[in-house]
């Protein structure tokens, strides 16, 4: 019961809080619990591969799209901004949290009925990121491609 509060306090305070200080903190004791009490963590951190490498291309995209703030470095006409920098840390540190809590939720099997199926749905997901690749590779229609995607993950369920 307490490990099911505390998960429940940090999400809440992942979700509400922009303090980037308090988020780094999250993320410690996140990695520390999924440390301890996670048997799959490397499983889930292959799995996460290409998650990481689109999530990364947005981080990218973020940073160079938010342009006020003080100038840290320009490139030609995009511009690195310290408000930039931290608006992305504070998103990534977000996204990350919320991830190493799904990971720790998912190995306690804290969620049982109906809500197991949740789990079961995003390990679904995730396993099916790298076949948006080759989608994209045979150039199939926006609509085709929900489809399919959507018959994977009902034939799992």
């Amino acid at each position: 019961m307490l490990l099911k509060s505390s998960i429940f306090f940090i999400l809440l305070l992942t979700i509400f809080t922009s303090n980037i200080y308090i988020l780094i903190i999250v993320a410690g004791l996140t990695i520390f619990s999924n440390l301890l009490f996670n048997k799959n963590l490397k499983k889930s951190i292959k799995k996460m591969k290409y998650v990481f490498l689109l999530y990364f291309t947005t981080i990218v995209f973020q940073l160079v799209m938010i342009q006020d703030g003080e100038v840290i470095f320009k490139f030609y006409n995009f511009y690195i901004t310290w408000r930039g920098i931290t608006q992305v840390g504070i998103n990534f540190l977000r996204i990350f949290d919320i991830l190493l809590i799904s990971w720790l939720i998912n190995a306690q099997n804290i969620f049982t009925g109906k809500l197991q199926r949740y789990n079961e749905l995003i390990d679904t997901i995730i396993e099916l990121v790298p076949e948006v690749f080759v989608l994209f590779k045979k150039k199939m229609k926006f609509k085709a491609f929900f489809r399919y995607i959507l018959k994977q993950i009902e034939s799992k369920i």
